[in-house]
């Protein structure tokens, strides 16, 4: 018991000098700082929406937010050279709404 007594206030005191350590990092914001982060938060849906869970509203309405764009792994030379090709051999799409290319158009 009395070694479970000393666990205890051991982890205690630890609780409470780490507590002290991460409060005297803090720097003080301005009133406009605060509203600022506010207003992005709120912009980009990482306000906690469910107490219980921590959902975010961006995980809650993703359709209410914009998704962050794709990283593309092609550049701009591998994009232009394969432009270049699907003109030469008439893979580019001619029509948006039936998807029909250029060389199925001058086939008919």
């Amino acid at each position: 018991m009395k070694n479970v007594r000393t666990t205890v206030i051991a982890l205690a005191l630890t609780a409470l000098s780490a507590g002290s350590v991460f409060a005297a990092d803090m720097t003080s914001k301005t009133r406009d700082q605060v509203r600022a982060e506010l207003m992005q938060a709120q912009r980009d849906g990482s306000l906690i929406a469910d107490g219980q869970t921590g959902a975010k509203f961006r995980d809650v309405f993703p359709g209410s937010y914009m998704q962050p764009a794709p990283a593309s792994t092609t550049s701009r030379d591998q994009v232009r050279a394969e432009l270049m090709e699907a003109q030469r051999n008439g893979t580019l799409i001619a029509d948006g709404q039936t998807g029909a290319t250029f060389r199925s158009i001058k086939s008919n």
